[in-house]
């Protein structure tokens, strides 16, 4: 729902009235009431999942990039050990990569969750690109 945030204020998208509360989810729409919110959640729900999701995702890679570091995993010889990790080991878990890596297990799951991120997009967005011709001379 709506919180207060007296630091702006906007115009409520249903009634034009000056709001003082924005959507606590996503923080990008004012409103004036908890009603008026709600009569506007049909229209503003994809806006808001987009918004919800873009922000999860930024954290997501923040968190990961600060693993990173913290264990040097950027430089080469350990990036090395990582990318040999992950492709010829056959227990890619949480617990063996915090083991083999010295991070807790909640930055093990944080990183491999971030990899599989990688995955997805090389599969979805590369690799389709390159098979519909995409980049060839």
């Amino acid at each position: 729902m709506a919180t207060i945030d007296n630091q702006k204020s906007q115009s409520c998208p249903v009634c034009d009235k000056e709001s003082s509360k924005r959507c606590s989810r996503c923080k990008a729409i004012w409103y004036c009431s908890a009603e008026c919110q709600r009569s506007d959640w049909k229209t503003h729900k994809k806006v808001c999942n987009d918004t919800f999701q873009a922000d999860q995702y930024t954290l997501h890679k923040m968190e990961f990039d600060r693993i990173r570091k913290k264990y040097g995993l950027d430089q080469n010889s350990k990036a090395d050990k990582v990318a040999e990790f992950l492709t010829s080991s056959s227990s890619v878990t949480p617990p063996a990569f915090a083991e083999k890596f010295g991070t807790s297990m909640e930055e093990a799951v944080v990183f491999l969750e971030w990899i599989k991120v990688g995955i997805k997009f090389k599969e979805e967005s590369i690799d389709v690109a390159k098979n519909s011709g995409l980049g060839k001379k």
